[in-house]
C-alpha cells in the first residue's frame, strides 16, 4: 500500500514540476537529488527514492537515494527530488574538474607545452579542450600502439597516466610535467582512480580527497608583494614545520606595524584582505583578541618550542584535549577573516568596512595537513589587509561566526544537528535600534570528514540560502544585492554527520578526525531611514 502511495505522489510531482520547472544549470555546488549522478535530477532519480521508501541508507552503495542524509529513505528525500526537478551539477565540482584545476592546469597548461599554439604531441589539456582531448584518443607516440590516452575504467592502458609515472620504455620519452618536477603520488592515485571509475566528467569519486592539499615535491611559495602604502598593511605568520602522516595546528599572535616600524594609534577599516600559503593547507582564520585573553593568559596556552623554522618565533600548538586553553569565541576571540582556499581575495561592497583598532592584538590561526606526505611540510601564511579612509565607509561590516557544538554522533550512525540564530538576539547584543535591518552579503559553513550536509535556511520563508557537501572546501555564497532580514526573522541551520569508521562517538573538536557545525559569513546594519534616503 505504501509503495502505491510513493508512486501515486512520484506521478503527481512530475505532472506538476515538468510544467513549472526551470530547466538549467543549479547554483548549489552539492546536487545531491541528482541520485544517479548522470548530471541532472529526473524522473529516474523519483524511481530511484521510491523503490527505496522505507530503507536504511548504506553509505557504500553507488546511488544514495537518502537525500538530505538523515539515515532512512522517505517521502522527505522524494520532496527534495521533486522540488530540484531539471536542474544540472555544474561540471566545476567534478573530480574531473579537480584533476583540471589542481594537475592540468597548474602544472601541464601553458604556451610552451599542452596549450595553444604549441600543442605538444597534438594534445590542449586547457579547460575547453581537455576531456574531448583524452578520452578514447589515440597518442601520437607510436610506441604507445594500442594504448588510449585515457581508457576509461582501464588505467593501465592509458598514456596519460603512463607518462606521469616512470615510462615502462625509453621510447615513450619522458616524465611528465616535462620541466617542473613530478606530481604529488596522491594526484597520480586520483588520476588513476578517475580512470578505474570510467573517467566521468561529472560527479564526484570515492576515495579521493582534495587535490588542493597535495603539494608537489618541488613546488616553491613566491613572497606575495605588500598593499601599497596607505592602501593597507601586511601580516605574516612565519613557517613552521609539519611531520609526514600528521596535522597540525597552530595560533601565532601579531600587530600590525606601519611603514616606521610602529603600532597604528588611529582605527582602521578594512574593506577587504587576500590570503596567501602554500599548498597543504586546511584553512586559515584571522582572529582578534579581547583584553579578557590577554588577561586570563591565552598568549601562554600551548606555547611549544621547536615548531617554527626560525626558534625565536613564538608558535602556540592546539592541543586537542584542552581546546579551551585557546579560549572562546565571542569572549576571549573574535573572527576577522579566513579562507579554505588558497590565494583568497575576498573584498567588501562599496563603502563597507570592518572597523578595528589600529593596535589590535590579532592571533593567526593556521592548520596544515601533510597525512599522504612523505616529507616534512612548511607551512606559512601572507595576509594582505586592504583599507578605506574613514570617510569613504557608509556601514561596517560585522561578521558572523556561529557554531553549534552540542555534536554527539554514535558509531555507525548518522546525525542530524540544528540550531537557529534569530535576528532580534543579534541586534540586542551590538545595541543596535529597533528599526534595524541586518544585510547579509555572504554566508559560508565549515565541518570536518564525517560532515556531509550542511543547510542554511531563511526562517521566514524556508528558503535554502547555502549547502555544502564539501567538508574541505566549503563554497561561498555571496548576495548582491544583501539578503535583508528584519528583527522578526532569523537563519536556520544543520549539520549531517555520519559516524561510519570510528569505534567511539565522535563529538564537536577542533582536530579533523573530531566535528564542527559553523556558520561564517558578514553583515552590515542599516535603518529604514538610511535605505529610504539611499
Amino acid at each position: 500500500m505504501l509503495k502505491k502511495i510513493v508512486y501515486l505522489f512520484l506521478f503527481l510531482v512530475l505532472m506538476v514540476t515538468v510544467s513549472s520547472a526551470v530547466f538549467g544549470h543549479s547554483d548549489s555546488p552539492t546536487l545531491l537529488e541528482d541520485v544517479n549522478k548522470d548530471g541532472v535530477v529526473n524522473i529516474q532519480d523519483l524511481v530511484l527514492v521510491a523503490n527505496a521508501i522505507g530503507q536504511q541508507r548504506d553509505r557504500t552503495a553507488l546511488h544514495d537515494p537518502d537525500v538530505n542524509r538523515d539515515g532512512v529513505i522517505n517521502i522527505l528525500d522524494l520532496v527534495r527530488v521533486s522540488n530540484r526537478f531539471g536542474e544540472t551539477l555544474p561540471d566545476e565540482y567534478s573530480t574531473y574538474h579537480a584533476i583540471q584545476e589542481y594537475i592540468f592546469d597548474k602544472s601541464c597548461v601553458n604556451s610552451a607545452c599542452h596549450a595553444a599554439p604549441t600543442n605538444v604531441a597534438g594534445l590542449n589539456l586547457s579547460y575547453t579542450a581537455s576531456y574531448e582531448e583524452l578520452i578514447g584518443q589515440t597518442p601520437e607516440n607510436p610506441s604507445a600502439s594500442g594504448m588510449k590516452l585515457v581508457d576509461p575504467g582501464n588505467p593501465e592502458n592509458s598514456f596519460l597516466l603512463t607518462k606521469l609515472i616512470t615510462p615502462i620504455s625509453q621510447e615513450h620519452g619522458q616524465r611528465m610535467p616535462l620541466g617542473s618536477g613530478v606530481l604529488h603520488a596522491g594526484k597520480i592515485d586520483a588520476i588513476r582512480k578517475w580512470i578505474a571509475a570510467g573517467a566521468p566528467q561529472t560527479g564526484k569519486i570515492e576515495g579521493i580527497g582534495d587535490l588542493g592539499l597535495l603539494r608537489d615535491p618541488e613546488e616553491i611559495f613566491v613572497l606575495p608583494p605588500a598593499p601599497l602604502p596607505g592602501q593597507g598593511y601586511q601580516l605574516h605568520l612565519p613557517p613552521y614545520t609539519i611531520k609526514p602522516g600528521t596535522e597540525r595546528e597552530v595560533f601565532y599572535a601579531t600587530q600590525i606595524r606601519d611603514e616606521n616600524g610602529d603600532l597604528v594609534e588611529e582605527d582602521i577599516f578594512i574593506n577587504g584582505y587576500e590570503i596567501f600559503y602554500p599548498t597543504g593547507s586546511h584553512h586559515f582564520i584571522l582572529y582578534r583578541l579581547t583584553d579578557a585573553a590577554i588577561e586570563e593568559n591565552i598568549l601562554q596556552a600551548g606555547a611549544t618550542p621547536g615548531i617554527g623554522v626560525d626558534p625565536t618565533h613564538a608558535f602556540r600548538e592546539l592541543d586537542p584535549s584542552d581546546p579551551q586553553a585557546f579560549g572562546n569565541i565571542g569572549i576571549h576571540r573574535f573572527f576577522v577573516g579566513g579562507t579554505q582556499n588558497k590565494d583568497l581575495s575576498f573584498e567588501f561592497p562599496e563603502g563597507v568596512a570592518m572597523r578595528l583598532p589600529g593596535d589590535t592584538l590579532f592571533d593567526m590561526n593556521s592548520h596544515y595537513i601533510n597525512l599522504l606526505g612523505t616529507e616534512t611540510l612548511v607551512g606559512e601564511v601572507y595576509i594582505n589587509i586592504y583599507t578605506l579612509p574613514p570617510e569613504e565607509v557608509k556601514h561596517e561590516a560585522i561578521e558572523i561566526f556561529v557554531s553549534n557544538t552540542d555534536l554527539n554522533i554514535p558509531p555507525g550512525l548518522t546525525r542530524v544537528a540544528k540550531m537557529d540564530w534569530y535576528v532580534e538576539d543579534e541586534l540586542q547584543l551590538r545595541g543596535a535600534p529597533s528599526d534595524a535591518v541586518m544585510n547579509i552579503m555572504t554566508l559560508s559553513s565549515h565541518m570536518h570528514r564525517h560532515g556531509e550536509l550542511f543547510e542554511i535556511t531563511r526562517m521566514s520563508t524556508n528558503e535554502l540560502l547555502h549547502r555544502s557537501i564539501v567538508y574541505d572546501n566549503a563554497p561561498i555564497t555571496f548576495y548582491n544585492p544583501p539578503l535583508m532580514l528584519d528583527a522578526t526573522d532569523g537563519l536556520s541551520f544543520q549539520c549531517t554527520h555520519n559516524n561510519y569508521d570510528r569505534d567511539l562517538p565522535i563529538e564537536f573538536g577542533f582536530t579533523s578526525e573530531d566535528e564542527m557545525c559553523i556558520i561564517v559569513g558578514y553583515y552590515y546594519l542599516s535603518t529604514e531611514a538610511e535605505m529610504t534616503e539611499e
